[in-house]
């Protein structure tokens, strides 16, 4: 045990200064809005979730790049035999969100190597080379949605679910900062209580070793007040390493402009708390906007239509496979004077139907089927989100005013304790109290000072939770 005991204050010994040391120097108390712009502009989760965003948005970009146009082309020469031909085709394709639809445009040139022969193959043209459009059109799998589309609108969904996330992360983390920073300031408070009870003991010691010189108290007298003595000292040790605790805590979200913790000092701690005032809580109403536009809402059915987008893709897929095309085509240039040349002159215009459709589809099925339970899941996941946060709204502003009520008649215990205190030290000054109601009353008034400041602490932690369970803006989310 005493290994243990010094190889811990051996590491909190360096711990603090290195943490320190990365510290910038304050002259004033630390506030609360200072813990949140720390953790606005240094905080490495918000980092964290930023860079969430950007692969969302990134990955959107990518699944925009399945509609680029594409341009392809080839070359070739057919020696060998009888018949030599010389070609070359050049294509442009241009997939559109319309229907699934693909529109292309395209050119070719197919000559004999002796231009005098036909070749009677059937990509040769006249000198001039042929032009064509057209364009292909799924009837059936493939017209609602296709996997391009799917990917592009899941992209942009899960897009808004990161952005939203985003969201949720500021709101969690300044939550958690009240949390570390209210902790922080009660046990700084308490530490400073135990210190002048503490205090309080050390001036009666000296007092009642005098009388004792004096001959007017009996030694029974000091040995209780070294035992008061001990057990304040044991206190301040207990609150001194809660303050350790909420310090190390608190640096999780207090930081420097590189970044780096800042272990906050006793100096740091405010000198008086007080319960800030809530408006009027107007549950009912606010309920409803934290219902349709919350971030943690938001989120949630970003998720839910990404699902439905794979889930509408899946059902697509059982469907058969019908294709519509059509293609306009006219050769260019003189005549070779063969008698295939009168067979490409003109304009020529083909349609057609193409068909493809598996006969058991067990893959598709599989994936339709686990297609509806994820969207299934979504949705109980936005459902329980959605009761999860009426039910905190409704808790916080419960427990505000529950808070607020509580540190206003802390407040007024404070008070009174104090009144009773210095009364029973001036009777046992003059004879008429003794030790033990002494010790009793100061007791009283630093639990009350506790009391208060925890109370205070509770209170604007309370606060926090209602402002970022109910902090909406559903005019943002409607533009």
């Amino acid at each position: 045990m005493r290994v243990a005991a010094r190889l811990s204050f051996v590491i909190l010994g360096w711990l603090v200064p290195a943490l320190a040391a990365a510290s910038e120097e304050r002259s004033s108390a630390l506030h609360f809005g200072d813990v949140l712009d720390s953790v606005r502009a240094h905080d490495p989760r918000i980092r964290e979730a930023v860079e969430r965003v950007r692969k969302a948005e990134a990955q959107t970009t990518a699944a925009r790049g399945a509609f680029d146009p594409k341009l392809e082309g080839a070359g070739k020469l057919t020696t060998g035999s009888y018949y030599d031909l010389r070609s070359a085709d050049v294509e442009l394709r241009q997939p559109t969100t319309v229907w699934g639809s693909e529109l292309y445009v395209g050119y070719r040139v197919g000559l004999g190597v002796n231009e005098r022969w036909p070749t009677y193959r059937d990509d040769q043209t006249l000198s001039g080379g042929e032009v064509r459009a057209g364009i292909e059109v799924p009837v059936w799998r493939g017209g609602l949605i296709d996997p391009d589309r799917a990917k592009r609108e899941r992209a942009l969904r899960n897009e808004e679910a990161a952005d939203q996330g985003l969201s949720v992360t500021r709101l969690d983390l300044e939550l958690a900062a009240a949390r570390a920073y209210w902790v922080w300031v009660a046990s700084g408070r308490n530490q400073g209580v135990a210190r002048e009870l503490l205090e309080l003991a050390e001036q009666r010691d000296a007092q009642l070793r005098r009388r004792l010189a004096a001959g007017s108290i009996p030694a029974f007298d000091v040995l209780d007040n070294e035992r008061i003595l001990l057990e304040r000292q044991a206190f301040l040790v207990s609150a001194e390493r809660a303050f350790q605790q909420a310090s190390f805590d608190l640096s999780l979200f207090f930081r420097d402009s590189q970044g780096k913790p800042i272990v906050a000092k006793e100096d740091f701690v405010p000198g008086r708390v007080e319960v800030s005032e809530v408006d009027g809580l107007e549950v009912d109403q606010v309920i409803e906007e934290v219902l349709a536009c919350h971030p943690e809402v938001e989120r949630a059915r970003a998720e839910l239509a990404a699902a439905e987008v794979d889930q509408s893709l899946t059902r697509n897929e059982l469907a058969p496979e019908i294709d519509l095309f059509f293609e306009y085509s006219r050769d260019l240039g003189e005549r070779t004077g063969t008698d295939l040349d009168f067979t490409l002159p003109g304009n020529v215009f083909e349609a057609g139907v193409r068909l493809s459709m598996p006969l058991l589809m067990r893959p598709e099925r599989g994936r339709a089927g686990a297609a509806r339970a994820v969207v299934a899941e979504r949705q109980a996941k936005l459902e329980l989100v959605s009761d999860k946060l009426r039910a905190r709204a409704l808790d916080a502003a419960s427990a505000v005013e529950a808070a607020h009520a509580r540190a206003k008649l802390s407040a007024e215990v404070v008070e009174t304790a104090a009144e009773l205190a210095d009364g029973e030290r001036r009777r046992f000054e003059v004879g008429s109290s003794n030790l033990i109601f002494v010790n009793l009353r100061e007791q009283q008034a630093a639990m009350a000072q506790m009391r208060y400041v925890e109370a205070v602490s509770l209170a604007e932690i309370e606060r926090t939770r209602w402002e970022t369970t109910t902090r909406v803006d559903c005019r943002a989310q409607a533009r």
